[in-house]
């Protein structure tokens, strides 16, 4: 069955593992990665539900409330946590971790799975749950890395008004 899969997604599946594996160090980042991270991964999940199912609000909406739920009710949970600011620069220090890859994979994962569904034209994919649930997850990963964005957003906000947070990790 892997000898039907194009070679590009391979290629894809390489440059996700290794820009999965750089976030498992930390890093200064400059505020604006994270926000982009979550434009992109956002529009990475919502490519795959259009692709794969189509521009429906049936398959928009699951998309956009598994986004939401995650974005906003995942604080605690996709980090990143224990944020501090790099000295005499805009930059933030991100510790490593292991979240983002997961994320990424888990994002490349269902595609991947939706596609062999697909091609294999096996009967769950005709099954009425089978897009919307598809298309929730999806908006739940790519939901992480929006959080993770919100949170760096809201750490330098805080820190630029001169007010220390009152918590640093979400």
């Amino acid at each position: 069955m892997l000898a039907h899969v194009p070679t590009w997604v391979y290629g894809l599946f390489a440059l996700l593992l290794a820009l999965g594996l750089l976030f498992t160090r930390p890093r200064a980042v400059h505020p604006v990665v994270p926000s982009l991270m979550a434009v992109g991964f956002g529009c990475y999940s919502l490519y795959g539900v259009i692709s794969s199912f189509g521009a429906s609000l049936t398959n928009i909406l699951p998309w956009a409330i598994g986004m939401a739920v995650s974005a906003f009710l995942g604080r605690p949970y996709f980090g990143p946590k224990e944020l501090s600011r790099v000295a005499g620069s805009p930059k933030v220090l991100v510790p490593g971790s292991w979240l983002p890859l997961a994320l990424m994979m888990g994002i490349f994962a269902v595609k991947f799975f939706v596609g062999v569904v697909r091609g294999a034209h096996l009967a769950v994919g005709t099954e009425a749950w089978f897009a919307p649930a598809v298309c929730l997850v999806l908006g739940l990963l790519s939901g992480g890395f929006t959080t993770r964005g919100l949170n760096v957003r809201r750490y330098v906000q805080a820190t630029a008004a001169g007010v220390k947070p009152l918590v640093t990790t979400p």
